[in-house]
């Protein structure tokens, strides 16, 4: 079995998200937060066949990256990863030792303001978040346009990096913690609620990030 590119970029994404992950059987790689404000899902080309847990993913992607075009074989202890004359067992993890997102599918609420948001827009309000030290970022609504902005909510005197990218009917506020923001670089459709939760969705792959309480 191989896996594909866009495979190998989510589990790295989803690395960052938590640093294990439980496979279970079928097309769809779920993982969460340790601190259960972010959940990611993507439905990938490939199909488990069977359920695996690997602990560290940072290490078991960088061994996958000693390979050249690896195959890997999913057995019951361990997967075998190959190619050419190099091989590895690489032992799967007991499950009951990480945090794992749930079976079920998240129930997201009917969302009350909807919008697109590209890759560039999100790269540049992480880059300004990051140059100007902000510890939040904010999507506001607010004269009928929605913005995403760098911000410190708890000082009212600090500088604010906004950028535009829609128009709304309603005047709203929604704050993040930027490390709660690790989206893999794609056009999202944004759903925003008041009830605590976001959805970022794109192509076969979707966030659901958790807001601040100072909504």
């Amino acid at each position: 079995m191989k896996l594909s590119e866009r495979t190998i970029q989510i589990l790295k994404n989803f690395s960052t998200i938590n640093q294990s992950i439980l496979v279970r059987p079928g097309s769809v790689l779920k993982t969460v937060s340790p601190q259960k404000a972010i959940f990611a899902q993507a439905t990938v080309t490939e199909n488990f066949e069977q359920e695996f847990a690997i602990y560290e993913l940072p290490r078991f992607l960088g061994t996958v990256s000693l390979f050249s075009d690896p195959d890997f074989d999913f057995r019951d202890k361990y997967v075998t990863i190959s190619s050419g004359k190099q091989r590895v067992n690489y032992t799967y993890a007991d499950p009951s030792m990480m945090v794992t997102p749930p079976t079920k599918n998240i129930n997201f609420p009917d969302a009350e303001v909807e919008f697109t948001i590209t890759s560039e827009q999100l790269s540049t309000i992480s880059r300004a978040g990051s140059v100007l030290q902000m510890p939040e970022i904010a999507i506001v609504g607010e004269d009928g346009i929605i913005s995403i902005r760098a911000v410190d909510s708890k000082n009212s005197t600090a500088d604010v990096f906004s950028l535009d990218v829609g128009e709304c009917e309603k005047d709203f506020r929604v704050i993040f913690r930027p490390e709660n923001m690790k989206l893999i670089p794609a056009e999202y459709k944004v759903s925003l609620t008041s009830v605590g939760i976001s959805q970022f969705e794109s192509e076969n792959l979707t966030y659901w990030v958790a807001t601040e309480s100072n909504n």
